[in-house]
């Protein structure tokens, strides 16, 4: 199985007493993933039975890492990284920010004053980011744990983003100066800032902090937070969810594209130790115990599973969707900025005990449209829904307290991102 998402079958009754949602409706239903579903899913039948710890159930549950989930060697900056001091603590703090599928695009340049932050063209996904919206996004994540993390351990840091143009790969720097140490309860939150997938409690979310968290992202160049609350504007941004999430899958180029990043075998997270795994899915442990003991599914079946869970848990528990808007979507500097601003406010999302989880399905299909030179399928909608012109909408998320705790997503070594 996959990290995507697990098909449903209409005619049998969902064990929690609720109607499976019709394949062909886009308006979600609040209901979850059920085990039975998990196991019919899988092709295990009603009869059928798993003993853990015998035979080759017990070989993969061990292979695959039923046990121990995130305490290996591939999760280790999560546990260390305030051991490192100095410029090396800036940017180990830089690697644990968020990052498209978790494709850490990043390099860095590091000199006694300055830390040059690159991009790494092989950690682009060209299909699914054709814009490179979220490529440019993600270092813009990094260089904001950076700079909270220069502020807490006595630098004062200043960005400068290198021009569009520029046949560099270097697209910020970061000049550092000494200076005094900072409390920031942004970068103590950075090492247990994780992307929540899983659902949300049936709770709303105060205005106060919603503005609380709009107000840190306008306080980045150029960029804003726009918000959807009411039951109608988040019924219609979760059809608009899933029928891009159904769009993706079935486009076998882009589904392909975006496969290429999960990990699924333990062995596969320990030797790449980046992409999207399953213990990064926040599923409930009886599932992923499950994902992992089965046989891995096709890439078909994972892309199921994944608008199943969009349209069934993740979408209808979204207490609030918030959309990061920039002057252009396209233009590097509003990327990154653009990026720096949902990092800052996933980072006050988790001091607030609030789960966060990017959802940018709409844009990745309007991009693809564009891509392709075909009608623009989102657009417009998309637009009309946010009051605002497509070409300024950057990324999406959804925000709401979290039903479980999520899990750290690996890290590529320290010593592997300096240059």
């Amino acid at each position: 199985m996959n990290p995507h998402n697990s098909p449903s079958t209409p005619s049998e009754p969902d064990p929690t007493g609720t109607t499976p949602d019709d394949s062909s409706s886009s308006q979600p239903s609040r209901r979850s993933l059920s085990r039975r579903r998990l196991l019919r899913w899988a092709g295990l039948g009603a009869g059928g039975a798993i003993v853990a710890g015998s035979g080759a159930v017990g070989v993969r549950a061990a292979t695959n890492g039923v046990w121990g989930a995130g305490t290996r060697d591939s999760h280790e900056l999560w546990r260390s990284w305030k051991d490192e001091t100095g410029v090396r603590g800036v940017v180990a703090a830089g690697v644990l920010a968020a990052s498209p599928h978790n494709t850490q695009p990043w390099l860095f340049d590091v000199r006694p004053s300055s830390i040059d932050v690159l991009s790494e063209p092989s950690r682009r996904i060209p299909i699914t980011d054709a814009s490179l919206r979220e490529h440019y996004s993600g270092l813009g994540c990094a260089v904001e744990n950076m700079v909270r993390a220069a502020g807490a351990l006595g630098f004062s840091a200043t960005v400068r983003v290198v021009p569009e143009g520029t046949d560099s790969p270097v697209v910020a720097r970061l000049e550092l100066e000494s200076g005094a140490a900072q409390d920031d309860p942004l970068y103590e939150a950075i090492g247990g800032r994780h992307t929540n997938r899983g659902p949300y409690l049936d709770r709303e979310v105060p205005e106060a902090e919603l503005s609380r968290l709009e107000e840190l992202a306008g306080a980045h160049e150029g960029v804003g937070l726009r918000w959807l609350t009411s039951r109608a504007d988040r019924d219609e941004m979760s059809s608009l969810i899933v029928e891009a999430t159904q769009a993706i899958t079935d486009d076998e180029e882009q589904s392909r594209d975006s496969a290429s990043w999960f990990r699924t075998p333990r062995s596969d997270v320990d030797h790449h130790r980046d992409g999207i795994t399953l213990d990064a899915q926040a599923l409930d442990p009886f599932t992923l115990a499950m994902a992992k003991i089965l046989p891995e599914q096709s890439r078909q079946a994972a892309d199921r599973f994944w608008v199943d869970r969009t349209r069934s848990e993740q979408c209808p528990t979204a207490a609030a969707y918030g959309v990061i808007t920039v002057g252009d979507a396209t233009a590097l500097q509003d990327q990154f900025n653009g990026g720096r601003a949902l990092q800052a406010v996933h980072l006050a999302a988790t001091h607030a005990e609030l789960g966060l989880h990017p959802m940018n399905q709409i844009t990745e299909r309007i991009d693809r449209d564009h891509a392709l030179g075909q009608p623009d399928q989102f657009g417009s909608r998309y637009a009309a829904l946010l009051g605002a012109e497509a070409n300024t909408l950057l990324l999406a998320f959804r925000v709401g307290y979290p039903e479980r705790a999520a899990m750290p997503s690996p890290r590529l070594r320290l010593d592997d991102v300096l240059t």
